[in-house]
């Protein structure tokens, strides 16, 4: 055999043990890297695909549990609308009592027929209609079209009540924001309370023109149309709600949990703990100061303002002063799960302080009203006293904290003057040391 032969035969040799083994690695380290890019990517896609379909689901309870709370709201709006009609129907068929009922009565009725500008009604509110229609996962990949349509027509439903009611002339009360006004004008100065109210006698007159309007006996007798309009789009919503929880799958546990996890509760801590502290509630003029002890004893002091009238004879005039008072009582404090039952005590009620603003008087006046002032003071002072053994000493409410454990919002049931239940809330915030 030749040299070069044996060269050759030697070089294929090299290749196989060489150059191959290294291609076959090469080989294999590619494949390997592809593969696990692969994985990878499957695995990515898979989390966000997870991701997404909570997401949505997230959404749709969001949607549902927001027009549950819309319905709810008309179902009160109904409630009070009822109680409200009885009391001013009483009124509209006894307007020669109008002089001898009862202020909470003609309050009532007042509230039914003057459109006023300073209510709030929180169904209308349209923020997570305004979420859900620009979440990309509820308009492109919600998963159901006729859920998606459901909720649409949901909020249909309400905006169209919403003009109903803005433009129905059977929603439009008698007395406007710009007619109280005309009355108000019209009023002798010492007819009107620092604040702008009128005084009893003049509200009692005010009434007594109202019911006295056509438009008055025509907005009483619209009642039922008003009515009727409300059930009509309870029901719908009622009706389309229940069809989505049925489309979605979604039920009373899955809203009680989406409730819970965004209701910023806090239940990390022991709420006998967080209520622990002085907390503070303003109500209009009224300033709250509660101060919960460890021992379970607890201190209310109330900061408010009353308004006293001086008729000056020799002036021939009338003045109003407006006097801050506060009041202290004690008590005791418990917490049964989430409600918090407190107990004040009336015998241990006292006026601590007591001002008079004399800015007001004429300064001729100031020396002969000097004793009159400190005996209407005294008067107030055992008409008050008297008045706060009668205040509402035990209460009850639910309580919540926000995720900062500084605010804490109750709420509770109130009476209304017709002896209807009514829930309300309210928010105290804790004051720091």
């Amino acid at each position: 055999m030749s040299e070069k032969v044996i060269i050759m035969n030697n070089m294929n040799k090299l290749r196989k043990q060489i150059f191959i083994p290294e291609f076959k690695q090469m080989s294999l380290g590619i494949l390997a890297t592809a593969i696990g890019v692969g994985l990878t990517f499957f695995v990515d896609n898979m989390v966000e695909k997870n991701h997404q379909r909570a997401a949505q689901r997230e959404t749709a309870i969001m949607a549902v549990c927001d027009i549950d709370e819309i319905a709810q709201g008309l179902k009160d709006e109904i409630q009070l609308e009822d109680s409200l009609f009885k009391v001013t129907m009483y009124v509209s068929t006894h307007q020669e009592l109008i002089d001898s009922l009862s202020m909470d009565t003609l309050d009532m009725a007042f509230e039914y027929l003057y459109d006023n500008p300073t209510v709030v009604r929180g169904w209308m509110a349209d923020t997570k209609e305004t979420a859900f229609n620009s979440s990309l996962d509820a308009r492109m990949n919600i998963g159901n079209h006729q859920f998606y349509d459901n909720v649409q027509s949901c909020y249909y439903v309400r905006r169209s009540l919403t003009k109903v009611m803005a433009d129905a002339p059977e929603f439009r009360r008698p007395l406007s924001k710009e007619a109280y006004e005309d009355f108000l004008y019209k009023l002798d100065p010492f007819d009107i309370k620092y604040g702008g109210d009128p005084v009893p006698n003049a509200r009692r007159d005010i009434m007594k023109q109202i019911f006295a309007q056509h438009s008055t006996t025509l907005y009483i007798k619209r009642y039922f149309f008003r009515k009727d309009t409300y059930m009509k789009a309870v029901n719908e919503l009622d009706l389309l709600n229940c069809e989505n929880k049925v489309l979605m799958d979604i039920t009373d546990k899955d809203i009680e949990t989406y409730l819970k996890r965004n209701s910023s509760n806090v239940s990390a801590r022991s709420f006998a703990d967080l209520i622990k502290g002085t907390w503070e509630l303003n109500i209009g003029n009224n300033q709250n100061t509660y101060i919960f002890h460890e021992d379970k004893s607890l201190e209310h002091i109330l900061h408010f303002k009353i308004e006293l009238q001086f008729q000056l004879e020799q002036q021939q005039k009338e003045v109003f002063v407006l006097s801050p008072m506060t009041t202290y009582m004690e008590g005791r404090w418990e917490l049964r799960g989430d409600t918090l039952l407190t107990d004040l005590d009336a015998s241990t009620a006292a006026i601590t302080s007591f001002e008079v603003d004399l800015s007001n008087f004429p300064q001729a006046s100031m020396e002969y009203v000097k004793d009159s002032i400190e005996i209407k003071k005294d008067m107030m002072k055992q008409l008050l006293l008297k008045e706060m053994r009668h205040w509402p000493l035990k209460k009850d409410y639910l309580i919540s904290f926000d995720k900062s454990t500084n605010t804490m919002a109750w709420r509770f049931k109130e009476a209304t003057p017709a002896g209807k239940n009514k829930e309300k809330s309210v928010v105290l915030y804790r004051k720091m040391e």
